[in-house]
């Protein structure tokens, strides 16, 4: 699903009105840097409210706080569980779809890998 932030509107619109950018996103309560209020405002400018559209499919957040805590705890105390074991736990339990690939991404980068068979 895709996510929109229709303050960023407020500041393309305000901005293509000659508001000082500074000003623009103040106005509009975007925290933001120079760089990007163009950047955002030149997309705007070629794709319309389509620029709006945060393409992100969000899985990178769906494994934080409880479930980042539950997927370590549950990594170590059982090392041998696999990405599928694990997929389907964190359904049952938390009701999030995460991909095999993307649990092996998050286990890699907090050292709870599986280990390697002999």
């Amino acid at each position: 699903m895709a996510r929109h932030d229709p303050a960023k509107l407020t500041m393309a619109e305000l901005m293509l009105h000659s508001t000082p950018w500074q000003v623009a996103a103040k106005q509009a309560g975007v925290v933001t840097s120079q760089t990007s209020a163009y950047r955002f405002l030149t997309a705007y400018c070629v794709y319309g409210e389509k620029a709006l559209e945060d393409g992100r499919r969000g899985q990178a957040y769906k494994v934080v706080g409880d479930v980042l805590v539950w997927l370590l705890a549950r990594c170590r105390e059982q090392p041998d569980i696999t990405a599928m074991e694990l997929r389907v736990e964190l359904y049952e339990r938390f009701r999030e779809r995460v991909s095999k690939g993307h649990i092996n991404q998050v286990r890699r980068a907090h050292g709870v890998s599986r280990p390697k068979k002999k």
